[in-house]
């Protein structure tokens, strides 16, 4: 590997197999060189450069052979058996770019607009924003505004080799809510209670972002919201005495299906009527296996389906003797969500969607008990394969055919997986498999997407094998 200016070049390089089945990575040495052993196959090669501490590579400016931005641009090299492959690659001029960025409906140009591109390359301007040190080719960069008057979007830009391109980003304006929360039995206002939208009637709550509070008018503004229909959920800070809800026509619900829906235009603001909270009541108990009666002590309790990415948790964990407590949740009747390592995934009452649950009842400063025996549900379990027939990891997601819930949901470790799901019912899967450098995904049996995805039936109880092969599906997200 040399310098754009044919001097050595230090740094990584990452040897791929361009079927996804073998990476090696190594460091260049002092004369810009390296070589590594593999079996025989294709490959791609990403190099990452280090213009300065050779032993600390700048991601920023990775490039792959022979002078790509991306795996799927790289070009492949053979290697054959008891064979040498020689590769040289130059590094490509780290270049600038200027973003602007206009109103997606009016085309007007927006001010204070912002481009990430990494960590260390993240600016701000008053009209528009120069990026510096970005490798020639397309490049895809994060740009928004600081006032969160527009959706942010992830761009694709063309960085010129050895100029300063400009490009024109399309940002669309984003819709805002505002609203005041107060106390529903004396109507003064409530700071420190937070705010977040879910897609309406879904009760799909967010498992990364921000909320946003009141103040101590009790006032609070949503913004950086995309247009649509929307339901509402607040919960009170911790320590609270007021409990969460879902806000309703004329008062909180547990129940999502009751909220009342907001309808946001883009660039619009909607004033929701006053949120009225209630006072909290506890839902506590111990949580045990039906098959065995002994306690489950790995899981949680939720509201809605959450993962270990999440760090807006919408339930409690269960203790070492199964027991769990909701303290913070509004008098109305909450179906309650089930996620434990050994049980199917199942809502109160033993069934696996939420409108099938039965909710259980919090009072206003009471205790309310609900210890339910779960279910283990139906064994399904099978290999996962890639187009080669190889063994390989990969997510497997669950889904109720008849209304898309999750309802069950596995990470394979070694091509082999197990999974529990409640039956009877009929289920779609789908799959994520991100072999090194790209992500692809699709669905059970060869579909790309939801609605031609092939249906399963998961019977009330036994085993049932079912193989899941896995393509070269781009990943959408």
């Amino acid at each position: 590997m040399t310098q754009p200016d044919g001097a050595v070049a230090r740094g990584a390089i990452d040897v791929v197999a361009a079927d996804s089945s073998y990476h090696r990575y190594d460091l260049l040495d002092e004369s810009g060189q390296l070589t590594i052993e593999v079996p025989a196959n294709d490959y791609k090669i990403r190099v990452t450069p280090a213009y300065g501490d050779p032993d600390m590579p700048d991601d920023g400016l990775q490039q792959w052979a022979h002078g790509k931005t991306s795996f799927a641009q790289a070009d492949a090299f053979r290697v054959t058996a008891g064979g040498t492959t020689e590769v040289a690659e130059r590094l490509l001029p780290p270049s600038p770019i200027t973003v602007k960025a206009r109103d997606a409906i009016t085309g007007a140009p927006i001010s204070r607009v912002c481009a990430f591109a990494d960590a260390r390359r993240n600016h701000c301007g008053d009209t528009e924003v120069t990026i510096s040190g970005l490798v020639p080719g397309p490049q895809t960069i994060r740009v928004y505004t600081e006032d969160g008057n527009y959706l942010p979007t992830d761009a694709t830009v063309m960085v010129v080799e050895g100029s300063t391109a400009t490009a024109v980003v399309d940002l669309t304006p984003a819709a805002h809510v505002e609203t005041t929360v107060v106390d529903a039995a004396t109507g003064a206002p409530v700071a420190g209670a937070c705010a977040t939208v879910a897609p309406a009637g879904t009760g799909e709550l967010p498992r990364v972002g921000s909320l946003a509070c009141s103040d101590e008018a009790g006032r609070l503004r949503l913004d950086s919201l995309e247009a649509g229909s929307w339901n509402l959920f607040v919960r009170p800070t911790n320590g609270s005495p007021y409990g969460a809800q879902w806000v309703g026509a004329t008062g909180g619900t547990g129940d999502p299906a009751r909220a009342r829906t907001v309808t946001l235009a883009a660039g619009r603001t909607v004033s929701v009527p006053p949120v009225r909270l209630d006072r909290a009541g506890v839902i506590t108990g111990t949580v045990t296996s039906a098959a065995t009666g002994a306690p489950v002590t790995a899981g949680e309790v939720s509201i809605a389906h959450a993962d270990g990415l999440s760090y807006l948790r919408w339930g409690t964990s269960l203790d070492d003797q199964g027991r769990y407590r909701l303290d913070w949740l509004g008098p109305y009747k909450w179906p309650l969500l089930f996620t434990t390592d050994d049980h199917a995934l199942q809502w109160s009452g033993g069934v696996p969607v939420r409108s099938r649950a039965k909710p259980v009842t919090v009072r206003t400063g009471q205790t309310t008990v609900y210890s339910p025996a779960l279910k283990v549900g139906t064994v399904v379990t099978g290999r996962v394969t890639d187009p080669a027939g190889r063994l390989v990891t990969a997510d497997l997601e669950f889904h109720n055919a008849r209304t898309g819930e999750v309802v069950g949901k596995v990470w394979d470790y070694d091509g082999e997986y197990r999974a529990l799901v409640l039956g009877r019912q009929d289920v779609t899967i789908a799959w994520k498999w991100q072999p090194p450098f790209v992500s692809y995904a699709g669905w059970y049996d060869g579909a790309t997407d939801a609605a031609s995805a092939k249906q399963v039936l998961i019977p009330r109880s036994g085993t049932v094998t079912l193989d899941v092969g896995v393509g070269r599906i781009p990943a959408t997200n």
